[in-house]
């Protein structure tokens, strides 16, 4: 899994529902994310099929089979850290896709969102929700 600097999970996961109230119910926090950071490569609907993927020499990864690939089990760590990128996953190897850690802590330095909380946990939040939202549009 991933370690939590300052707050645990339920607190991490507080500050994703806090920073989006109905994210519990219909994860629209990591949908528009997703549609801002991601869909460019995966599509608007997760498939694979976006704008710039025709470009990349590997065609982008069809986001919505990630369950049925992992035996019908969503592997949340590994996209969690997938989406992350700061860890090395040496079994993944080389990789296009951009280090989006580094780019949300840098947005989220310093936190003018929720004072108190530090850039870290913000990018965390913010990967969690992309994570739930992935984990909704699998089929």
């Amino acid at each position: 899994m991933f370690a939590t600097t300052r707050i645990g999970f339920a607190g991490l996961f507080g500050l994703v529902t806090a920073t989006t109230p109905a994210m519990a119910q219909d994860f629209t926090y990591g949908q528009a994310l997703f549609e801002r950071n991601c869909s460019v490569c995966h599509g608007s609907d997760g498939a694979g099929g976006g704008p710039v993927a025709q470009l990349l020499t590997e065609r982008p990864k069809n986001l919505k089979l990630l369950a049925k690939e992992n035996n019908n089990v969503f592997p949340f760590s590994d996209v969690y850290q997938s989406i992350d990128g700061r860890r090395e996953i040496a079994a993944h190897g080389s990789k296009q896709m951009p280090i989006w850690g580094n780019l949300f802590v840098a947005e989220a330095y310093p936190s003018t969102f929720h004072p108190g909380v530090g850039a870290e946990e913000i990018v965390q939040a913010r990967i969690l929700g992309l994570v739930y939202y992935l984990q909704s549009i699998q089929e």
